[in-house]
């Protein structure tokens, strides 16, 4: 009888320990899902703060243009509604948005703007996080134009075994040296590390780095995992 009462209270010690590390576990993934909404809440009117602000400027010169803008606008902003709740989507998805806002960059700089995508096509269906490019691209954009010179955006993809390493370079003065790993800052980018940081728990990588041959490259890494 005593034995059979001990190996009960047993039982029930490891069941209600495990329901406690079940508890914890769940609500640390809560606590870690609202605070990725947050950071993704940030980026978003960032993003359509400063785009607006643009084609209401080039509202004055070229209203065409800016007609033109605003409607491949409403598209992203339709594409970034649909994914709010996916934290994680194909990288090819992400680079098809990417592609778009591209798009809408030309016709606010007048095609004063250049851009080549070179993706590996065995990283085609790797995840990565849902807008994770855009503020890099981004901030490239704002701080990477060259003097009197036409702006170049040049991304690849790259799958090494079970990494996957993203480039995102400008043609642009490139920063002050400084210490490793720092570079541009901004709302974009610490939100972007922040992301990071709660979706990989320090297995994924954000640096920049000068260019030997000028500019500036935005170096991103993350752990391959396949898409669905």
């Amino acid at each position: 009888m005593l034995a059979g009462t001990a190996i009960l209270f047993s039982l029930l010690t490891l069941a209600l320990a495990w329901m406690v590390v079940w508890q914890r576990k769940r609500f640390a993934q809560r606590i870690a899902e609202i605070e990725l909404r947050r950071l993704r809440a940030q980026i978003d009117p960032h993003f359509l703060f400063n785009t607006l602000n643009a084609i209401s400027e080039l509202g004055y010169d070229d209203p065409e243009a800016a007609d033109s803008a605003i409607t491949t606008l409403s598209g992203l902003l339709r594409t970034s509604l649909a994914e709010t709740r996916q934290q994680e989507i194909s990288l090819q998805a992400e680079l098809e948005f990417l592609d778009d806002y591209l798009s809408l960059q030309r016709l606010l700089t007048r095609d004063d703007l250049s851009a080549s995508v070179l993706a590996d096509p065995r990283a085609a269906h790797a995840r990565v996080p849902a807008m994770i490019l855009q503020p890099l691209v981004e901030n490239a954009l704002t701080h990477g134009r060259p003097l009197g010179g036409k702006g170049r955006i040049d991304i690849s993809t790259r799958r090494d075994e079970e990494t996957l390493h993203i480039e995102v370079r400008d043609n642009g003065p490139g920063f002050e040296s400084g210490s490793p790993g720092t570079g541009r800052k901004g709302i974009g980018i610490a939100n972007t590390r922040a992301r990071l940081d709660y979706l990989y728990a320090g297995k994924a990588m954000l640096e920049f780095r000068n260019a030997d041959e000028g500019g500036t490259v935005a170096c991103l890494t993350l752990p391959f995992r396949e898409a669905p």
